[in-house]
């Protein structure tokens, strides 16, 4: 089996984990775990954007109200219930980034046409988180993106087959204990073994 097809079988594999995680220390784990996946193929990390993610999930979620009142602000209210499950998803949703990143890092191909285009999906999101970095200034942001868009289609798509890389035993064993790690976390905090905090 090839180590790109591999590595994308372990994210799906992964997913239910991360989707399904009832504990907020759990998906903080998980989400960590992600980040250190890929870093380890060559991604890099800034805070900024995941800390903006964060924030913005969790202030979205203050405006339903839920469980104990922390404070108000004028006829705004501010919810420790709607805080924790703001994070909880804000996590979900960074946790779910990194580990698409790791399973797209050695760029999967596949066979006929659907997998062609598949790979060219892989490959337009690839160039638009690496060129996006690139990019300045980017206010005002519609004209950043429309920059992106023009730099991005100057770059014209062509289906190479890029080194096959068989994977090897010491290789699936890696795969296999990083399921298990995330799933183990995702048993943890669903029996309660983790501070299930909602």
């Amino acid at each position: 089996m090839r180590e790109s097809h591999l590595r994308l079988y372990m994210g799906l594999i992964t997913l239910p984990a991360l989707l399904l995680q009832p504990s907020l220390v759990g998906i903080l784990l998980q989400a960590l775990y992600c980040i250190v996946l890929a870093l380890s193929s060559g991604r890099k990390f800034k805070i900024f954007p995941n800390m903006m993610l964060l924030v913005s999930v969790s202030a979205a979620h203050l405006l339903q109200p839920n469980g104990l009142q922390l404070f108000s602000i004028g006829s705004f209210v501010v919810t420790l219930g709607a805080l924790l499950l703001g994070a909880r998803k804000a996590l979900v949703l960074i946790s779910l980034l990194y580990i698409s990143h790791y399973m797209v890092a050695s760029r999967p191909q596949f066979p006929g046409k659907l997998g062609q285009l598949i790979s060219m999906q892989f490959y337009y999101l690839n160039e638009i988180t690496s060129t996006w970095s690139s990019i300045h200034p980017k206010r005002p942001f519609i004209e950043a993106i429309d920059h992106l868009l023009e730099q991005v289609e100057k770059q014209e798509y062509t289906h190479v087959e890029v080194a096959v890389t068989h994977a090897t035993f010491g290789s699936l064993m890696w795969k296999l204990f990083h399921i298990m790690i995330l799933w183990a976390l995702y048993i943890a905090g669903s029996s309660g073994w983790l501070f299930s905090i909602i």
